[in-house]
């Protein structure tokens, strides 16, 4: 059985947190970070229930990259939650019809995203979120629209940057969307432009280990070798902060920070 007050959270208000923070939420997207939300557009944006508190920064540094490469993009008046918490759940729990319910939840509130795409003019859709490229790739398939992982985005655009770095990189195991969709995300686009960034050097941590497991959590921390670490889940970025923060001076980063750094020219 999944969380029923947070389906009743989704339906009233879109967002996992319910319809109560909606306008804190949008005030943070579009005051401070300067996302734009306008009634057409080349891309549609979902920005994701989570992300925004927990990657302010990364989420302003890609605001300024989809400003820097003039991409022509809008969020939705009233995005959904894409269905990934009743996916995890389901996954740990394992309960007979769970996955089930999952699908036809994220399916409910895909629809509703869809149809504030289309009214857009969108044809393709812009994904913050490991998470929701996941569940929409997974329910996504043979609808005309291009989904698109926001680091697969930048590698369309990303030409070249310099920032004289040293840090550690760590894709993700992604083991969920291992077992869900039998791949994981596109670790080569994020790749891909982190490789153009003239002075990074990158130390690779073992994408074997899952930092949702305590055991291979602190070998992951132990293994680091950088006071920076970038990686593009931002749920590896919250197991490693907390693993790494009576180890030192760590930051632990998403790639449009280190992009936005590299064109801009500032220092992280």
């Amino acid at each position: 059985m999944h969380n029923e007050k947070m389906v009743a959270r989704i339906r009233e208000g879109g967002i996992a947190q319910g319809a109560v923070h909606v306008e804190g939420r949008n005030r943070l997207l579009q005051d401070e970070f300067g996302f734009h939300i306008k009634d057409k557009a080349e891309y549609a944006l979902i920005a994701s229930c989570f992300n925004p508190y927990l990657e302010p920064a990364d989420m302003k540094a890609f605001a300024c990259l989809l400003d820097h490469f003039e991409i022509d993009y809008t969020l939705l008046p009233k995005e959904y939650c894409c269905g990934d918490p009743f996916y995890l759940h389901a996954m740990d729990e394992k309960h007979a019809g769970d996955l089930e319910q999952a699908e036809d939840l994220a399916r409910e509130f895909f629809d509703q995203n869809l149809k504030q795409v289309r009214a857009t003019g969108a044809d393709k859709l812009i994904v913050y979120c490991a998470g929701c490229d996941l569940v929409f790739n997974r329910i996504g398939n043979g609808i005309p629209l291009e989904i698109i992982w926001h680091p697969t985005l930048l590698a369309r655009f990303f030409q070249s940057g310099t920032l004289e770095l040293q840090a550690d990189f760590y894709p993700g195991c992604h083991r969920y969307r291992r077992e869900i969709l039998g791949n994981t995300p596109d670790i080569e686009s994020v790749l891909a432009v982190l490789n153009k960034i003239e002075g990074l050097e990158l130390h690779h941590l073992d994408e074997t280990m899952c930092c949702m497991k305590p055991d291979q959590l602190d070998s992951l921390a132990a293994s680091v070798l950088n006071r920076i670490i970038i990686t593009p889940c931002s749920g590896c970025t919250m197991f490693l902060r907390k693993a790494l923060a009576d180890k030192g001076d760590f930051r632990v980063v998403m790639p449009s920070e280190v992009i936005w750094a590299a064109i801009d020219g500032h220092t992280l």
